[in-house]
């Protein structure tokens, strides 16, 4: 087993084959998500062979894999806050108290406001900002599979309440 005073690798193949899974698992406790390790690790790693692509291999032990994949980790904590803020201030653009002002006379605002908070965001956000299922998961912390079925709910409701409008009138 290798130790942090252990000199630098010869060659890319050696380094790989002996660190990887110290890196891996290093980075997966911290993160606690296999695909943001393997993706970390692959940076790390993608580091150290810029190092060796310019002669600079010797320069590469394991302490100094660990402290790129450090770095690398504060930056995707870092990228995933900014990432989490953006998605919270969205969501809250489409909460009641804070949208803004609708034609009450149309059909389609009447049966927005039909709708709840959530559901109304959720419609506002995969089709008027074009947001995915997936980022729409992100800003309310579902899975991909409650997400869709958020949006299914929402649909059907805002398809009831808007038939409601048109079939029965204004309120």
């Amino acid at each position: 087993m290798r130790t942090l005073s252990t000199p630098a690798f010869e060659d890319l193949g050696s380094l790989f084959s002996s660190e990887h899974a110290n890196l891996f698992g290093f980075l997966l406790v911290r993160c606690g998500s296999r695909a943001v390790a393997e993706d970390l690790t692959g940076q790390t790693f993608e580091a150290a062979m810029a190092k060796f692509a310019v002669g600079d291999g010797r320069e590469v032990t394991a302490a100094w894999l660990r402290t790129v994949a450090r770095r690398r980790l504060v930056d995707y904590w870092r990228a995933e806050g900014a990432r989490r803020r953006r998605h919270e201030k969205l969501a809250r653009l489409y909460e009641p108290a804070e949208r803004p002002p609708v034609d009450p006379d149309t059909d389609v605002d009447m049966a927005l406001d039909s709708l709840s908070g959530k559901q109304r965001a959720a419609l506002m956000l995969r089709y008027c900002d074009d947001f995915s299922v997936t980022e729409v998961a992100d800003v309310f912390g579902l899975s991909y599979k409650a997400a869709e079925s958020l949006l299914s709910r929402a649909r059907r409701n805002f398809s009831d309440a808007y038939r409601a409008n048109i079939e029965g009138g204004p309120r």
